[in-house]
């Protein structure tokens, strides 16, 4: 079995619509062997990727999709809060994702505290963007993983997902981090050839292997489809040189768990 846990919607355009790009969805899902997935909305209004709104009508009656829930704390106040606390009682949402780097906000900010708050009541991950671009490497000012630990002590139950590793950065991005054992890590981007060439992929599987003989639960896939390519993904995790069962829990296993999802492991 294979749970994607971070996917995106395939840009809509001119010639796509949002339910046309949910078939085209399920259908590499199909391709790829992927069982499951978690759909993660972009939090700004009427966008390419879908918002939330759009997102939560896609994903109805939809089995195999989970959704993630966002926020744009520039714009959205107590009212969509208060929407985001009835979907996690619904069990419609099972994470929140914040995109600080995206917009010029801190995991510091304390108008992302009662996201950080609603995710500590319901028991489920918070999943924070991390890294750079090529285009613009000042966005990693605003996710470095130091705030991400000033939130952990703040938040000390919360369940922390660190999205793209603050590539290029992963050395750092681990150190910082891998001692805080309700950090999990997910695998999106790691496999992208932009990522992979500011990198290294030795640097990349040498810092993968570090946290699985800590701890093989803490790492879950996610392949950031359709951004990136989700093969890449699953073919980076298959040549780990690590036993099955720790790629059947990266696979799956450990995202089932993690996001509460109604999937049985073992």
């Amino acid at each position: 079995m294979i749970i994607d846990a971070h996917i995106h919607l395939p840009v809509v355009s001119e010639s796509r619509t949002y339910e046309q790009a949910k078939a085209l969805l399920i259908e590499d899902m199909k391709k790829d062997g992927v069982d499951y997935a978690i759909l993660i909305p972009d939090n700004l209004p009427n966008s390419a990727i879908g918002d939330m709104p759009t997102c939560l009508g896609l994903v109805k009656d939809t089995p195999e999709l989970f959704l993630m829930g966002t926020i744009d704390v520039q714009t959205q106040g107590r009212a969509w809060l208060e929407e985001l606390e009835r979907l996690l009682s619904e069990r419609r949402i099972v994470g929140m994702k914040i995109f600080p780097g995206h917009e010029p906000v801190y995991p510091t900010d304390l108008r992302l505290f009662p996201v950080y708050e609603l995710c500590q009541a319901h028991n489920v991950p918070l999943v924070i963007h991390t890294g750079w671009s090529a285009s613009h490497p000042e966005a990693a000012q605003y996710n470095d993983p130091k705030f991400i630990m000033q939130v952990t002590e703040q938040y000390p139950e919360l369940k922390v997902v660190i999205a793209h590793f603050f590539w290029p950065k992963v050395d750092y991005c681990y150190e910082v981090t891998h001692d805080c054992t309700h950090i999990y890590y997910d695998t999106s981007g790691l496999a992208d050839k932009e990522l992979v060439a500011a990198t290294g992929r030795e640097r990349i599987q040498a810092v993968l292997l570090k946290i699985l003989q800590e701890n093989p639960k803490r790492i879950v896939f996610g392949s950031d489809y359709a951004m990136c390519s989700r093969r890449d993904h699953l073919e980076m995790v298959r040549q780990l040189p690590v036993a099955a069962e720790i790629k059947e829990g990266i696979f799956w296993c450990n995202s089932a768990g993690l996001f509460k999802l109604p999937i049985q492991c073992g």
